[in-house]
């Protein structure tokens, strides 16, 4: 499997300007180029991931203060979120990406994509179309809870 991942990596990466930015860049491309290489895994059900306990949590109470009563305790449940979520919406800039990675990413998706005929028919049959409907849900509770979270944090006059 590493084998396929480096050449993803690689196209990933641009060709100039490798300084710290690039470095600090690197994990993700591989995260991201692995989140590739495993989809046609995911697709015919080989490979099923586990949802991160606090998106399971965010699904079942997205409103609750159960536990939360210091600035320190919503900055821990909103870091937790970030975590699993990426940053938020007022954490991101426009540059934060550069777009020879997302094209790169979007191509290596097509071409691994395209290794499975009737990928359609296939996510439904397995259950991998509707395990990434539920996760879609979980990720909807996670960005709503950590907005909740961030209003009653300031709210609160805590630092977030």
């Amino acid at each position: 499997m590493r084998s396929l991942l480096l050449p993803i990596a690689l196209c990933a990466v641009p060709a100039a300007g490798l300084g710290t930015a690039a470095h600090a860049q690197e994990s993700d491309i591989e995260r991201r180029a692995e989140s590739v290489a495993r989809q046609p895994l995911k697709d015919v059900g080989l490979m099923r991931e586990n949802p991160p306990e606090v998106l399971l949590d965010a699904q079942r109470a997205p409103y609750t203060l159960n536990g939360l009563r210091r600035c320190a305790d919503y900055q821990r449940a909103i870091g937790q979120l970030d975590e699993v979520l990426g940053p938020d919406v007022d954490a991101i800039s426009d540059t934060s990406e550069i777009l020879p990675a997302r094209l790169a990413e979007a191509g290596a998706k097509s071409i691994v994509n395209a290794f499975i005929p009737f990928r359609g028919l296939v996510r439904e049959a397995s259950g991998a179309a509707e395990a990434d409907r539920k996760f879609r849900v979980m990720v909807a509770a996670g960005m709503a809870r950590r907005g909740f979270l961030k209003g009653i944090a300031r709210e609160r006059k805590c630092p977030v």
